[in-house]
C-alpha cells in the first residue's frame, strides 16, 4: 500500500476497519457499517483495493461466455456508482479472499473495469460485438500475417489486454470450471 492511500485511508477515519479485517474480526467489521456506508466512495474503493490486494492479489478469473455460471450467483441491480459502493462493501465486509463478481454484461466493460479498482477480481460475461450481439464461434476475420483468425480469440485478447493495462493478470476460466490454456489469449 502507497504512503498515499494509507494517509488517505487514516485520514478518512478507516484505519480501524483495516485492522479489524486484518484480524479477520468480523463482528467487529459489522459494527462499522453506518461507517462504510457513508464514506467516501474513493476512499472506500482504495481501502477495499488493498484488502483486494492483500487477500487476493492481481489475478482476474474471467469467466466469458460461461452460462452456468450466472447459476447461483445473485444479480445485483445496482449500476454505476451504486455498482461500486457495493462491490467496495462486498470485499471489505465479505468473507476473506472472496470472489467478487461483477456481470460485465450487465454493467458495461468500462464499469466493469473500474470495479476491479473497488475489489472485485471476478468479471462474468459475453463476447460480443461492440454492439452487443454475440459472435458466432465460428467467426473469422483475416488479419495481416497471421492469416484467418476466430474473431472470438481477437475479443479475448482485447479483453486480456484491457485487464493488463490496469495492472490486472487474467486466468481465463472456461464452462468447466478450469483454467483456459493462456496461450489462447496472449497478445
Amino acid at each position: 500500500m502507497s504512503a498515499l492511500v494509507s494517509s488517505a485511508i487514516e485520514r478518512g477515519g478507516l484505519t480501524e476497519v483495516l485492522a479489524a479485517r486484518r484480524a479477520k474480526d468480523f463482528d467487529a467489521l459489522a459494527g462499522f457499517a453506518t461507517r462504510l456506508e457513508r464514506a467516501d466512495l474513493l476512499l472506500l474503493g482504495a481501502l477495499a483495493d488493498v484488502v483486494r490486494q492483500e487477500e487476493v492479489g492481481d489475478e482476474v478469473r474471467v469467466l466469458a461466455n460461461v452460462q452456468n455460471a450466472r447459476d447461483g450467483v445473485p444479480c445485483r441491480v445496482e449500476r454505476g456508482l451504486d455498482l461500486l459502493r457495493a462491490v467496495a462493501l462486498a470485499r471489505i465486509t465479505g468473507p476473506r479472499a472472496v470472489a467478487v463478481r461483477v456481470d460485465w454484461g450487465v454493467c458495461g466493460l468500462e464499469i466493469a473495469q473500474v470495479a476491479l479498482g473497488f475489489g472485485a477480481n471476478e468479471l462474468i460475461g459475453p463476447i460480443a460485438s461492440k454492439r452487443g450481439l454475440p459472435i458466432a464461434e465460428d467467426a473469422t476475420k483475416k488479419l495481416k500475417g497471421q492469416g484467418m483468425v476466430a474473431v472470438q480469440l481477437l475479443k479475448t485478447r482485447e479483453l486480456a489486454g484491457l485487464l493488463r493495462r490496469a495492472g490486472r493478470e487474467p486466468v481465463f476460466v472456461g464452462a468447466d470450471g478450469n483454467n483456459v490454456a493462456a496461450l489462447e489469449v496472449r497478445p
